[in-house]
C-alpha cells in the first residue's frame, strides 16, 4: 500500500505552526499578566543579546507603579551572567553576576502607604535572602533620588557585592530552609563609594560566619581616600544554655573636616542651623565592648560584661541640638546581672554656642558655656528612709559620681555633688553632699530691682520620674546686696521716702522640699517646703521706719496652694515682733503680728524704730501690748484691724505728765477709712502743770485716710477729777469736717482753795466751790478757744485773802484802789461768778463779778467788785512745770526751752504746746 507523504507532511507544518503561534500567544498573555501584577507599566530594552553565559542589553527603562511606591528605572550596559545547574542543584541556570556601567533610579513613596507584608519582613531576623540572587552585583555608576526630610535628594557613586555561590539543597519553604540560604549566602562583601561635589565616601564592609552561629561584622569608613572610622563586631550564640555574647569595638583615630558634610546631611536631615564654630583639626573616639546575656529581650537586663569608651575632643564640636562640644571623656563600665558599676569614669567637658534649647532659659540667666566634669566615687549610703533605695532595697543598683557643672555668664551656676544613679529602669538619683551657687549681678522680678544676688545651697535627698525629697543643709542661703522697688527708682538711688534693704541674707538651712510631677505632662502635682527660715538685713529704710539692722526668725510651711510663714521679727535697737502669715495664692492673705514693751528701757528701744515716733514722748513705766492683722485679697482693698492693751503705762509727752494708763484701743482700717475705738481707758493723772485724775475715756473716732482731721468723734464717756472736783463732758457727736466744733466741758464742784495754792502768786489764799461750763471751739487746723465760757461758786460762798506786801502797789494808785486792796486782804464772798474767753494764741481772759463784804471795810459793809483778769495759759503752764511740780523730766525741758529762747530769741520752734 502506498502511503501519501505529501498531504501528511503539510498537516504536520500545519499542527507546529499553530502550536508555536498558539505558544507565542500564551507567553505574551503570561508576560503580560506578570508586569501588570508588578505593576510594571514601561519596560523597554535596546541591544539584546543572548547567549548560553548571560544576557546583555544596551539600554533599559522600566517604570513601576504600585500603591506604596513609584519607580523608574534606566540603565546602559546592563549585563545578567548565568552557568549551568551542577549535579543536584536542579535545572534551573544559577545567576553568577549581575553588572551595569550606568544606573539611574528615580524612587518616590506615596506618604502614609505601607503594605502589610513589607511592614512584617521589616522585622524578619535574619532578613531573607532570595536564592536567585546573584553572588556578585556590581554598578560602576549609580544617580538614585530618594524621599527624604526635606523633600527628594539625590545619591551618586558605585557599589560592588560580593557574597558565596554556595546553594544547599534543603526543602522548599522551610524556616530552615531560609535559615541555610541566609547563611550559604556568607560571607559577603560590599564597597560603596558616594560622590558629592569634590569629595568622597567609601564604605567597605565585610560579614562572614552563620546567622544563627558565630556572626562577624567589620566595615571602614574613608573620607577622600583617608580611613576616619573602623568597626568591628562579634555575635556568639552559646545554644548549651541559650546565651549570646557580643563583642565589638569603634575606633576614630582622628575628626575628618564636616564642613560640606554637614550641609551636605541637612538636605536629608532637618538639622538646627546653629552657628557652626570652625573644624576642628585633632580628635579622636575609641569603644569597646564584650558583653554576655539571654537571647532574648532580657538581654540588658541580665547583661554582664564590660564596656569602654574613650574620646578626645579638644577644639569644639557640633551637636545638633545642644550646641558645640569639646572636652575629654574616658568610662569603664562593668556588668553583672544588669547591674551597671564604673569601673573608669572621667569627664571633662564643655558646651559652648547652646542650641536653641537655651532660649527656653530666661535671658538674664542664660550661660555662655557650660563645664562639666564627672568622676567616680565611692558608694553613698541612703540618706532618707522614705528613699526607694531603702524601700527596695535597691541600694547595690546605683552607680556613685561625683559631678561637677559650671557656666559662664548668666547666673554663673556652680555645683557640686556626690551622687548615685541607677543604672537600669525604676531610674533615680541619689544626692549626697550637693552643693549649687548662682550670682547675678541684678535681677529684676515682681516690681523689685535686686542687685548682685547669689544663691548658695547645700542639699541631699533623692529623686526619680515622679517624686523628689530633698533637705537644705548649711550653708544655704540668698543674699542680695541691696533690694529696692522699680517704682520711683532715679539714677539708681534711692531718697528717704522710698524702701530700700541693704545687706539682705535669707537662710533656708535644715528645711526640706518634697515634690510629686508628671514629666510627660510637664505638670506639677505637689510642691512643698517646711522648716526653719532666718532673714537678716543689714538696713532696712523705709518712710516709717529709721534705718537700721532687722532679722526675722521663723519656720516657713508651703505647697501649691499656700505659704504660711511664722516667727519673730528683732530690730536692731532691741523691740521684738512675732508674726504670722498665712498666705493662699487664690485666696485673702493674712498678716498677724504681736508686740509687748514694758518699761522704760524697751519703749526707749522702739521709739528708735519709728521715724513718726514723737521725740518729746519719753515712757517711764508700765506695758502696752499690741496686736495687729493686715488682710489683702486676691482682688481688692486691703484692710488692717488691732488693739493695744495699756497697764499701768506711764510717760511723758512734751510737757506733761501722765501715769497708770489702763485700758485698751483698738483701729480697724478698711475701705480708705481708719476707724480707733477705746471702750474704757483710764489714767491715774495728767499733769501738764495743773494735775487732773483720775481721767476715763470711752469714744471712738472714724476718718478718711485722705483727711484725717476730718472725721467724726463720739464720746460715750469723758470725764476726770479736778481741783477736788470734776470735769465731764456729755455723751454726744461731733463733725470735725464742719469745724469748728463745740464741745460743751461741764467743771463740777472745783475746789478754789486747791486751785489757788496750785497757782504761782505768794500771799493769795480763798475758799469756795466752782461749777459751770466752758464750751470749748475745736479747729484741727487752728486748735482751740473759748467763747462765753461761765463758772460759778455755789452758796454759801467762800473767802479770798491777799497779802498786805502784793496789795501795796494797787493801793499807792488812788482811793478807790486803795479801798479795794483793803477788801481783798479778807474778803467773804456770797456771789462769785465768771465769764471765760480762751484764744488761739493761749490767753485767757476771766471778768470776775464779787459780791460781799471784808471786815476792813465799812464794818462789814456789801462789797461789789467787777475784775477783768488776763493769763497767759502756756507762760502759766511753763511757770508751774519749772517749779517742778509735775516731774524733774519737764523741768529739765522746761530749762532748755529758755536757754533756747535765749540764745534765739525768734524761735518757738522748741514750744509745741502753744
Amino acid at each position: 500500500m502506498r502511503i501519501a507523504w505529501k498531504p501528511l507532511g503539510w498537516g504536520l507544518f500545519t499542527v507546529l505552526v499553530l502550536s508555536i503561534l498558539f505558544g507565542i500567544l500564551a507567553v505574551r498573555s503570561f508576560w503580560s499578566e506578570a508586569l501588570q501584577q508588578n505593576g510594571i507599566e514601561t519596560l523597554e530594552w535596546q541591544g539584546l543579546k543572548l547567549s548560553f553565559s548571560g544576557v546583555s542589553v544596551r539600554e533599559l527603562r522600566l517604570t513601576q507603579s504600585l500603591p506604596t511606591r513609584e519607580i523608574a528605572l534606566q540603565g546602559k550596559e546592563l549585563g545578567l551572567g548565568w552557568r549551568s545547574p551542577e549535579w543536584g542543584e536542579g535545572w534551573l541556570p544559577k545567576l553568577t553576576a549581575l553588572t551595569a556601567a550606568y544606573l539611574e533610579l528615580d524612587w518616590y513613596s506615596i506618604p502614609g502607604a505601607q503594605l502589610a507584608g513589607e511592614q512584617k519582613s521589616l522585622k524578619q531576623w535574619p532578613p531573607e535572602v532570595p536564592a536567585w540572587l546573584p553572588s556578585e552585583m556590581t554598578v560602576q555608576q549609580f544617580k538614585v533620588t530618594l524621599p527624604c526630610e526635606t523633600g527628594r535628594c539625590p545619591l551618586a557613586g558605585s557599589l560592588s557585592i560580593a557574597s558565596s555561590e554556595s546553594d544547599p539543597v534543603l526543602e522548599s519553604g522551610s524556616a530552615s530552609s531560609s535559615l541555610a540560604v541566609a547563611n550559604a549566602r556568607l560571607p559577603i562583601n560590599a564597597n560603596v563609594q558616594l560622590d558629592h561635589e569634590d569629595h568622597q565616601i567609601g564604605v567597605l564592609a565585610n560579614l562572614d560566619g552563620a546567622w544563627d552561629g558565630d556572626l562577624d561584622f567589620s566595615a571602614e569608613l574613608a573620607i577622600d581616600g583617608t580611613r576616619y572610622l573602623s568597626v568591628e563586631s562579634g555575635y556568639s550564640k552559646h545554644n548549651a544554655n541559650s546565651l549570646v555574647s557580643w563583642r565589638g569595638s569603634v575606633n576614630m583615630p582622628d575628626l575628618p573636616r564636616t564642613d560640606w558634610l554637614l550641609a551636605w546631611l541637612q538636605t536629608w536631615q532637618s538639622i538646627p542651623s546653629e552657628q557652626w564654630p570652625g573644624q576642628l583639626e585633632t580628635g579622636s573616639v575609641e569603644a569597646s565592648w564584650q558583653l554576655q546575656g539571654p537571647g532574648n529581650e532580657n538581654f540588658l537586663a541580665q547583661v554582664a560584661g564590660n564596656v569602654k569608651v574613650q574620646a578626645r575632643v579638644p577644639q569644639p564640636w557640633p551637636a545638633p541640638g545642644l550646641g558645640t562640644i569639646s572636652g575629654n571623656v574616658e568610662v569603664a563600665l562593668q556588668a553583672d546581672q544588669g547591674q551597671w558599676q564604673p569601673e573608669t569614669l572621667q569627664a571633662d567637658l564643655e558646651l559652648s554656642h547652646p542650641a536653641a534649647w537655651i532660649r527656653k532659659v530666661p535671658e538674664l540667666m542664660r550661660p555662655s558655656s557650660l563645664m562639666l566634669s564627672v568622676r567616680p566615687a565611692q558608694a553613698l549610703a541612703p540618706l532618707f528612709a522614705n528613699s526607694p533605695a531603702v524601700q527596695t532595697g535597691s541600694g547595690d543598683a546605683l552607680m556613685p559620681l561625683n559631678v561637677e557643672l559650671s557656666s559662664r555668664g548668666g547666673a554663673n551656676v556652680s555645683m557640686r555633688s556626690h551622687l548615685a544613679v541607677t543604672t537600669k529602669a525604676p531610674w533615680m538619683v541619689q544626692l549626697g553632699k550637693t552643693q549649687l551657687t548662682a550670682a547675678l549681678p541684678k535681677l529684676e522680678a515682681a516690681g523689685w530691682r535686686l542687685t548682685k544676688p547669689r544663691v548658695q545651697i547645700a542639699l541631699t535627698g533623692w529623686l526619680n520620674t515622679t517624686t523628689a525629697a530633698l533637705k537644705f543643709g548649711e550653708p544655704t542661703f540668698l543674699e542680695v546686696e541691696r533690694l529696692e522697688p522699680l517704682s520711683g527708682m532715679t539714677a539708681g538711688t534711692a531718697t528717704a521716702n522710698e524702701t530700700l534693704l541693704k545687706g539682705l541674707h535669707a537662710d533656708l538651712g535644715k528645711t526640706t522640699l518634697n515634690a510629686n510631677y508628671r514629666v510627660e505632662q510637664g505638670e506639677l502635682d505637689k510642691l512643698s517646703l517646711e522648716g526653719p527660715v532666718s532673714v537678716k538685713a543689714k538696713q532696712v529704710r523705709h518712710p516709717q521706719l529709721l534705718p537700721q539692722p532687722w532679722q526675722f526668725s521663723g519656720r516657713v510651711n508651703s505647697d501649691l496652694a499656700h505659704a504660711d510663714v511664722a516667727g519673730v521679727l528683732r530690730a536692731n535697737a532691741g523691740t521684738t515682733m512675732k508674726l504670722d502669715l498665712t498666705f493662699p495664692y487664690q485666696g485673702l492673705l493674712t498678716l498677724e503680728g504681736k508686740m509687748r514693751v514694758s518699761g522704760e528701757r524697751e519703749a526707749e528701744a522702739l521709739s528708735r524704730i519709728f521715724s513718726a515716733w514723737p521725740p518729746l514722748l519719753t515712757v517711764s513705766g508700765g506695758t502696752v501690748s499690741a496686736n495687729a492683722t493686715y488682710k489683702q485679697p486676691q482682688n481688692g482693698a486691703m484692710a488692717a484691724a488691732g488693739k493695744l492693751v495699756f497697764a499701768d503705762w506711764s510717760g511723758t509727752y512734751d510737757r506733761t505728765a501722765w501715769s497708770e494708763m489702763n485700758g485698751s484701743a483698738e483701729f480697724r482700717l478698711e475701705n480708705d477709712r481708719i476707724r480707733l475705738s477705746t471702750p474704757e481707758l483710764t489714767v491715774e493723772e495728767v499733769n501738764p502743770g495743773l494735775p487732773v485724775g483720775p481721767v476715763l475715756l470711752a469714744g471712738t473716732y472714724e476718718a478718711p485716710l485722705a483727711q484725717l482731721a476730718a472725721g467724726k468723734l463720739t464720746l460715750e464717756h469723758a470725764n476726770s477729777d479736778a481741783l477736788g472736783g470734776e470735769i465731764h463732758i456729755r455723751r454726744g457727736s461731733w463733725d470735725l469736717a464742719q469745724a469748728p466744733v463745740t464741745i460743751p466741758v461741764e467743771l463740777r464742784q472745783l475746789s478754789l482753795a486747791y486751785l489757788l495754792q496750785l497757782y504761782p502768786t505768794e500771799g493769795l489764799a480763798g475758799t469756795g466751790i466752782l461749777s459751770g461750763t466752758v464750751p470749748v471751739l475745736f479747729d484741727p487746723a487752728t486748735g482751740i478757744r473759748v467763747e462765753r465760757g461761765r463758772i460759778d461758786a455755789l452758796e454759801p460762798g467762800g473767802g479770798l485773802q491777799l497779802t498786805a506786801e502784793r496789795l501795796k502797789a494797787l493801793a499807792s494808785q488812788s482811793e478807790s484802789m486803795k479801798l479795794v486792796a483793803q477788801a481783798l486782804e479778807d474778803f467773804r464772798y456770797s456771789v462769785l461768778g465768771s465769764g471765760i474767753d480762751y484764744d488761739e494764741n493761749g490767753t485767757l481772759v476771766l471778768t470776775l463779778h464779787l459780791k460781799g463784804s471784808s471786815p476792813k471795810v465799812g464794818k462789814g459793809q456789801p462789797v461789789v467788785l467787777n475784775i477783768n483778769l488776763e493769763e497767759n495759759i502756756p507762760a502759766l503752764l511753763r511757770s508751774l512745770q519749772l517749779s517742778g511740780r509735775v516731774s524733774d523730766a519737764v523741768t529739765e525741758r522746761v530749762k532748755k526751752l529758755f536757754k533756747k529762747r535765749e540764745r534765739n530769741p525768734d524761735d518757738e520752734s522748741g514750744d509745741l504746746l502753744e
